[in-house]
């Protein structure tokens, strides 16, 4: 891995700026920023990795035609649309920031996801720390995403949170508390990707910032070692993250979580009832707020907290953000309601608590319940050069989207469908598992049969079939969920046509292994190329008949 310890010379005071290899010439660590040491001037720019955006382009949308210098991007500036005093651009905030414990807190700016034409269609930049000790020490790190509120930027926990010293102190107290902390620009908090295409938040992290702090950071890249946590829009980004990639996130949190997406404009939903959205996409909120998907959270152990009261004896600035905490109420009780509705398999922790929407409360909670929370589950640092052990399949799961395509535990299911509505996944084990939706859905399972074996598939629709698993031991299937549905999820129209009678296809999937039965000479062939002897033929010989015993 780029900028691996065991196999450089590390500036310590560098971080995640350049490293020297022994032997061989310079080489640039992934993680390549602005600006670089004087020590390490000499490194060629040209090293670094294509996968990191030049500051110039550090540009994420609504803050293009912002002023900036030619050299950097405005995306550095970050956000403060409340005039905090102490807000600072995460520029300088998290600009190679080292504490006296040794701890370093450093920017990067990953390339995200491209347009047609090849240009790039979204960017964000991310805040990162890096535990004490991290330039010398030969480990791999569990690591903790941590997301800000509306109109924040990644440079919050930092600023306001002081991360930083709040991670040392837990860091001073054990050292098998360390960990990574990665803190991304929700590009205004929204956390999801908006139906018109213009926010990419969701595809973002998930598909672009995760992969590349494994690349570059020694990870343990799995999830195991992955969890996530957010206060106000950030808790709902936590909760949309982990109910979206349950095989990527161990464990999840919220604080003061807007569960409900109530300030987010970007799902196709009025933002004041009564008016109007600017398009209509009614499944697609569905499919955008965590209460829908609490079903995907199975195996995910889940932290939540939001101020139900605040005490009278605290200053009046302490409570004054509490009022703002009630709009939240009713959609925290509803997403608990639905963990317990669909029987989630798995712990978690949900408290009213006293607390209003500001800093005083979440950095407590963060310390005092969250990370104690979070390090039961995570994976604790272990050796660099240990053989990574991939997350097991769980026995069985269940997992709903409204997305055509998606993957999950190494399921990768492709639909067939005009309307925007829910596939529901259930039962899905080896032994098979159990489809809902309508059109088709053409799934390859994971890697869970023997490679160029035979398996019978029954109840896919027409009939059993036989389906070979290929080399990595994947099956693929194609499901007929009969007619496929032509209005959108949760409209009128679709409403109305639910109620006439049945609606949903729902097959039942089994997957039973054929057993080849191989003749007695053809089991003496393989076995003497095997090297083994043959089977013996059951009864005496006829030599051996007439032989008198001794």
């Amino acid at each position: 891995m780029l900028g691996d310890p065991t196999a450089a010379g590390v500036d310590p005071r560098a971080g995640l700026g350049r490293v020297t290899r022994r032997p061989g010439p310079v080489a640039a660590v992934g993680l390549v920023l602005a600006t670089v040491l004087a020590g390490l001037a000499a490194v060629s720019p040209a090293t670094a990795d294509s996968d990191q955006l030049p500051p110039s382009q550090d540009n994420p949308p609504g803050c293009a035609t912002a002023t900036s210098s030619s050299a950097q991007g405005c995306g550095a500036q970050g956000r403060d649309h409340f005039g905090n005093p102490d807000h600072k651009p995460p520029i300088q905030a998290c600009d190679h920031v080292r504490s006296p414990a040794g701890s370093e807190v450093t920017r990067v700016v990953p390339r995200g996801p491209l347009r047609a034409d090849g240009s790039l269609a979204f960017t964000s930049g991310a805040c990162v720390y890096l535990p004490p000790g991290y330039a010398t020490a030969k480990l791999r790190y569990p690591v903790l995403y941590l997301l800000h509120g509306g109109g924040g930027d990644e440079a919050d926990w930092v600023s306001y949170g002081h991360i930083q010293a709040l991670l040392d102190a837990q860091y001073a107290a054990d050292p098998r508390r360390a960990l990574i902390a990665v803190m991304p620009d929700g590009t205004d908090a929204q956390w999801y990707d908006a139906y018109d295409g213009s926010l990419l938040n969701e595809r973002y992290v998930l598909d672009y910032l995760v992969p590349f702090v494994d690349r570059h950071l020694r990870t343990i890249a799995d999830r195991r070692g992955r969890v996530v946590d957010g206060l106000s829009n950030g808790g709902y980004g936590s909760m949309l993250l982990a109910a979206k990639a349950p095989d990527r996130f161990i464990a999840a949190g919220s604080m003061s979580g807007n569960l409900g997406a109530r300030t987010m404009g970007g799902l196709g939903r009025p933002l004041v009832p009564g008016t109007p959205p600017l398009q209509e996409a009614t499944a697609y909120y569905q499919g955008n707020v965590p209460a829908s998907l609490a079903s995907n959270l199975d195996g995910v152990d889940l932290t939540i907290d939001w101020g139900a009261t605040c005490s009278k004896d605290l200053t009046t600035d302490l409570c004054s953000t509490w009022a703002f905490e009630q709009s939240f109420r009713f959609d925290n009780q509803y997403f608990r309601a639905q963990l317990d509705a669909v029987h989630h398999r798995g712990v978690y922790e949900y408290r009213e608590t006293e607390g209003g929407h500001a800093w005083r409360w979440w950095t407590a909670w963060l310390r005092d319940r969250h990370l104690p929370f979070l390090w039961k589950r995570l994976a604790r640092p272990e050796p660099a050069g240990a053989r990574a052990r991939p997350s097991a399949l769980p026995g069985s799961f269940r997992y709903r989207s409204i997305a055509p395509a998606f993957s999950v535990y190494g399921y990768d299911v492709a639909l067939d469908r005009p309307a925007r509505e829910f596939l529901d996944l259930s039962d899905v084990s080896a032994r098979g598992l159990t489809v809902q939706g309508s059109g088709a859905a053409t799934i390859t399972t994971a890697a869970r049969y023997r490679p160029g074996h035979d398996y019978r598939v029954s109840g896919a629709g027409g009939g059993d079939l036989t389906a070979r698993a290929d080399g990595a031991g994947r099956l693929r299937l194609t499901v007929d969920l009969g007619p496929a549905h032509q209005f959108e999820q949760y409209s009128p129209a679709q409403r109305l046509q639910e109620a006439t009678g049945p609606y949903w296809t729902v097959r039942t999937v089994a997957i039973t292994e054929l057993k080849t039965v191989v003749g007695a000479a053809e089991a003496g062939r393989g076995a003497r190329a095997r090297g083994r002897p043959a089977p013996r033929r059951r009864g005496r010989s006829r030599r051996g008949r007439g032989r008198r015993r001794r």
